[in-house]
């Protein structure tokens, strides 16, 4: 049953490949090319804490997700968390929020989204504040006030784990205001041990593929 899915899901990013490489021209960017994290600048140690490889999420996945916010981005930072070449940083500048912060430990990857940041060409742009930033997530304090946090299945279980642990302790502190989108291009429930264990966290909005959670 694994190696169905699997073979389902090959067959599906071939399809969305030509979508992905659309996005690209059209913005003036290189987000698409899939990249082994073991020659992107991780250490060995390190590769399978972000599931070994660099694969761009789709836009069409992005925008549903996005979508179901339900906030007022002006008041929010966005931080996408194992952010890659960047892609979901430069989509969530369509909307204005004050800031998008990407957070990548893979220094290839950061590289290559500075420059996309720098040459991102959209009318509906709305956020110029664009911030990559190469650091270990385990080791990133978000900035005060409201924010939402982005990710793309960038984890192993253990490192989403300890995420969510510094986002609630984060809200135990009394930084309230956080909304979580999580997605998966196969499916959210891969994760779903780690999801289930966020009893602080409600979803709002939900799907095969992603998430939205907030505050129960």
């Amino acid at each position: 049953m694994k190696r169905l899915t699997w073979l389902l899901f090959k067959a599906r990013l071939a399809f969305e490949n030509r979508r992905n490489h659309a996005y690209d021209a059209r913005h003036r960017v290189e987000t698409a090319r899939e990249e082994p994290l073991g020659t992107a600048g991780v250490n060995a140690n390190a590769v399978k804490r972000g599931n070994a490889i660099y694969r761009v999420t789709w836009s069409w996945l992005i925008e549903k997700a996005l979508a179901r916010l339900d906030i007022d981005p002006r008041h929010y930072s966005f931080i996408d968390y194992g952010s890659g070449k960047g892609k979901a940083m430069l989509m969530a500048s369509d909307y204005p929020f004050q800031s998008i912060i990407g957070l990548e430990y893979a220094s290839r990857l950061h590289e290559i989204a500075a420059e996309n940041c720098r040459t991102y060409v959209s009318p509906r742009q709305k956020c110029r504040n664009l911030q990559p930033v190469l650091a270990d997530v385990l080791n990133y304090a978000p900035p005060p006030g409201p924010i939402v946090c982005f990710m793309c299945n960038p984890f192993d279980a253990a490192t989403l784990r300890a995420v969510f642990q510094g986002w609630r302790m984060r809200h135990e502190r009394g930084e309230r205001d956080i909304r979580i989108l999580y997605l998966n291009m196969r499916n959210v429930a891969e994760q779903a041990r780690v999801l289930d264990e966020q009893t602080w966290l409600k979803p709002v909005a939900r799907d095969r593929r992603f998430v939205v959670l907030a505050p129960a």
